[in-house]
């Protein structure tokens, strides 16, 4: 039986063909760790994106930088307009927007604004149908009056005159008065 089951630990120093180990700076992992923590470390400096350049006509760039509109020299957008930035050479984040998709934009929230400002128009001309609805209740309201008035007027002058009649006659004439100031105030509460 003479076989040798002896196990022995291997030291340090061995490479064991990994072609260089992570202490001597070569290895192909440790280039793939710094490239990536140098693209972590570049998205912490990206300028979070702000309103006035996301929607509509762009009035600020993300840098802080004023838009430029320039002109699209490319095969597939031949003299087509769009925003940038005067700085955008310096790599970091800027403003790049196509000029008819901001005009778009533009567009719709004037069209949302004119919807709204109809409808207060349309709001007002109602109060307005309200206000002349109230004054014509408020003129028939005093031509009731009016006539009710001219009604007791003629009640009074009928009871000093002596009649032939005597007493019933004018209790038939106060029952008609009630009678019409109780239909006078029932059309005057309908309006």
């Amino acid at each position: 039986m003479g076989l040798d089951y002896s196990y022995t630990q291997p030291s340090e120093s061995e490479d064991y063909g990994l072609r260089g180990s992570a202490d001597s700076g070569n290895s192909s992992t440790e280039m793939y760790i710094q490239l990536d923590q140098a693209q972590i470390e570049a998205a912490r400096h990206q300028y979070p994106p702000q309103p006035e350049v996301e929607f509509g006509f762009p009035k600020e760039c993300y840098c802080g930088g004023e838009p430029l509109v320039a002109t699209s020299y490319t095969r597939t957008d031949p003299g087509r307009r769009f925003y940038t930035c005067k700085n955008k050479q310096d790599g970091d984040c800027h403003v790049y927007k196509w000029w008819d998709v901001a005009a778009t934009e533009e567009i719709k929230a004037l069209g949302a604004q004119v919807t709204l400002l109809t409808d207060k128009v349309d709001s007002l001309s109602f109060v307005g149908y309200e206000e002349t609805e109230l004054r014509e209740l408020k003129e028939v309201q005093f031509d009731m009056e009016q006539k009710l008035v001219r009604l007791e007027s003629i009640v009074c002058d009928l009871g000093r005159k002596k009649s032939r009649f005597g007493y019933g006659f004018e209790l038939v004439v106060g029952v008609l008065v009630v009678v019409l100031v109780i239909i006078a105030i029932g059309v005057a509460a309908r309006m």
